[in-house]
């Protein structure tokens, strides 16, 4: 009986081994595209930048983990760097725009994916674009289809905003 009940602990204590590290995440299990990591606590994105003109103000707030711009807002904040000054920033829309034009919580976009291009980034400036070209899209259901579709070589992002840090 002893060689019984031993045997059943060993088996169940094998088992539960192997739960343990099935469950483990590891840096592979983000399911991240290619190229795309989450941003760095040192990136000089983060901040408020704004870019003011005579006629209005912009401002984007940029975090670890959020984007917004007084209108739209997103989590689950990605990047794709380019190089040293220039990239993507994939969102999760929190907040969206509705077919009145108006921005909410509920708008058909929020927990899809949208994209900001960025080029020109120093200590205290930056360019900053949000995906836009006539008949594309204005979200994805995937960070993958998001990765694919928002680019400069699709023809989104032709308008930039020139942005100083606040």
């Amino acid at each position: 009986m002893k060689n019984t009940n031993f045997l059943l602990t060993a088996l169940l204590m094998s088992a539960l081994v192997a739960v343990s590290f099935t469950s483990c995440k590891s840096d592979d299990d983000d399911d991240l595209p290619s190229g795309v990591e989450y941003l760095s606590s040192d990136s000089l994105l983060i901040g408020t930048w704004v870019n003011k003109t005579d006629t209005y103000t912009e401002t984007y707030k940029i975090t670890e983990t959020m984007f917004s711009n007084g209108y739209y807002e997103g989590n689950n904040l990605t990047v794709i760097e380019s190089s040293d000054s220039s990239g993507y920033i994939y969102i999760k829309y929190t907040k969206a725009m509705n077919a009145d034009w108006s921005y909410s919580e509920n708008a058909p976009d929020v927990g899809k994916w949208y994209a900001i291009s960025y080029k020109n980034l120093t200590d205290d400036t930056v360019s900053i674009s949000g995906a836009y070209k006539s008949g594309g899209a204005t979200s994805t259901e995937t960070l993958d289809e998001a990765v694919s579709e928002f680019t400069i070589e699709n023809g989104y992002f032709g308008t930039y905003s020139d942005c100083t840090r606040q």
